[in-house]
């Protein structure tokens, strides 16, 4: 097997044996889960088709049905975790439906052309390197109809960087990604052109999460010895407070095809 392919086979295998931690499945994160899930359900109308790649345990999906009258398609490479996304699922009241299947961003040519809404949420990460990122960015936007979304919520190396820096004037280690991670970078994504496909907006939503976090609360948890933890009071003040600046490596690209 070539490396990339034994990586992808170790990533695979991560996301299975993570499937039965529930709400921790994704992340042990639940404030930067809750952040992520509002800001995708903010994307969303009554109506709507919509198709999420990489949905893990089917948590964000399910809360999007729970919110909305939409037909949501719900796919990840991980079998494990469709298989507790189904179970997950068994009596829930929805007013929208979802259909959780096993499927892969890299072979994306059987889907049908059609979705008002493609999102994603921290799945494009998991890709080895940036011309596997950038392909399947050409993928997924080649399925929206006209006048659809890509909510694109992924994790970006510029916002960690700001983070890093911060956390060095207080002489705080600097935070690395994931070994299964490749943060996204802005300057790739500018390079990128996709027919009929403009980037809209980029919303740094959890830029005061992360400044709160990964800053505040983790010198204030360095003073007194410990780790910091997810779910410090100060953290869960960055549900309250708008995002302000731009620290979070959590951001929102928003990618529009012509109607």
């Amino acid at each position: 097997m070539t490396n990339e392919a034994n990586r992808i086979g170790d990533v695979l295998a991560f996301w299975n044996n993570r499937a039965g931690l529930g709400q921790w499945a994704g992340t042990r994160d639940v404030i930067a889960k809750q952040l992520e899930m509002g800001v995708l359900a903010a994307q969303v109308r009554d109506g709507m088709r919509v198709l999420e790649v990489g949905c893990g345990n089917g948590i964000t999906a399910l809360e999007i049905a729970r919110r909305h009258r939409v037909q949501i398609t719900a796919i990840d490479f991980a079998a494990e975790m469709i298989a507790a996304a189904k179970k997950l699922a068994e009596g829930q009241t929805l007013q929208g439906c979802v259909e959780f299947r096993v499927g892969d961003v890299r072979r994306m040519e059987s889907f049908p052309r059609r979705f008002d809404l493609i999102y994603t949420e921290r799945a494009l990460i998991n890709l080895p390197d940036w011309p596997a990122q950038r392909q399947a960015l050409a993928d997924i936007t080649a399925l929206l109809a006209p006048g659809g979304v890509y909510a694109m919520c992924e994790n970006g190396q510029d916002g960690l960087d700001a983070i890093n820096g911060l956390r060095a004037c207080i002489n705080l280690p600097a935070i690395t990604p994931p070994w299964h991670n490749r943060y996204f970078r802005d300057a790739e994504l500018a390079t990128v052109k996709l027919p009929g496909v403009k980037l809209e907006a980029v919303q740094h939503y959890s830029s005061t999460y992360y400044f709160l976090s990964r800053v505040v609360n983790a010198a204030l948890a360095a003073r007194e010895g410990r780790e910091p933890e997810y779910e410090a009071p100060v953290n869960q003040l960055a549900i309250q407070l708008p995002p302000i600046g731009e620290f979070g490596q959590g951001k929102l690209w928003l990618w529009r095809k012509e109607a």
